[in-house]
């Protein structure tokens, strides 16, 4: 194993008692080299006297604050300016890392990548839930359809200084954007099929992904942002998306009409839940009963 030190950045923002788990699996990993850049971002609940109870144990944590809350995309830039790890990666306050996480992004890190990410366990409440589709090499191409990456990815410190980090701008869907910058930048990028990253969603915490508003309006700048990189089947693609975001149904012309070799699976998903609800209903609790 490296000795290169990795930075882990972790906005949080009023989730005292989340971010206790986040801070000890980064805290517990394989890989020792590690230093931890916690991003306050204007939290008035007792955020603060929890990081300092950590500080007075842990000399490689870094405590950020922003005193007024100015979003989770400001606090990971903020940690990445000031990051002085050779690599980096980020973790969101509610969820955690297995213990093993940093080290296998660490061995299965090539320059030639322009990132390497996991795949994902999602902890739904009562079951987990893994998510290990569309690993392999990712090129500009296949990320126009849809993010996937997943939240987080592993590079170069470096890197996400040369794209500006985190777009702030965007009222959503900034780590989609953040990846197709780095593919954009540094070539196509590839995800493994470990699943070493804990996505907790069972919990009720605000979530931006919960806000179909901010969602739709971030598709429409994405759309416009990369339009002259995106073919008739990326449209199909987005147009898929948007469906997905109104939570509205589609005809089975419309579905015929925009799917495509890349889409298809979340077209006939999209297809079934809405159209056919009960279906869909039925597949997803199979899903989660057999950890799929």
């Amino acid at each position: 194993m490296g000795n290169d030190l990795i930075s882990v950045y972790i906005p949080t923002h009023n989730r005292s008692a989340l971010l206790k788990r986040a801070l000890n699996s980064a805290l517990n990993q394989s890989y020792k080299n590690v230093e931890i850049i916690v991003v306050d971002d204007g939290s008035k609940d007792d955020t603060k006297e929890v990081i300092q109870h950590y500080l007075n144990s842990h000399n490689n944590i870094i405590y950020l604050k922003h005193e007024q809350p100015k979003g989770a995309c400001a606090a990971r830039n903020y940690a990445i300016s000031v990051a002085k790890g050779k690599y980096i990666t980020g973790l969101d306050d509610d969820d955690e890392f297995l213990p093993y996480h940093l080290e296998t992004l660490f061995n299965a890190f090539d320059e030639s990548y322009a990132f390497v990410a996991s795949s994902l366990l999602q902890d739904v409440g009562g079951s987990v839930i893994k998510h290990s589709l569309d690993c392999g090499i990712i090129t500009l191409n296949s990320l126009l359809h849809y993010n996937k990456v997943g939240n987080q990815v592993f590079t170069l410190t470096s890197r996400m200084r040369e794209v500006n980090g985190f777009d702030e701008s965007f009222p959503a869907f900034q780590d989609y954007d953040t990846w197709v910058r780095l593919v954009l930048n540094f070539g196509p990028a590839k995800k493994i099929t470990n699943a070493t990253y804990i996505w907790h969603t069972e919990h009720e915490a605000e979530r931006i992904s919960g806000n179909p508003k901010k969602r739709l309006l971030a598709l429409e700048l994405f759309c416009r942002k990369y339009n002259k990189y995106m073919t008739r089947k990326h449209l199909n693609s987005m147009f898929v998306m948007r469906k997905k975001l109104e939570k509205s149904s589609f005809s089975i012309v419309e579905l015929i009409s925009n799917i495509n070799g890349t889409n298809y699976k979340t077209v006939l998903s999209l297809y079934v839940n809405v159209n056919i609800p009960i279906i869909g209903g039925v597949w997803r609790r199979l899903k989660e009963r057999r950890g799929l």
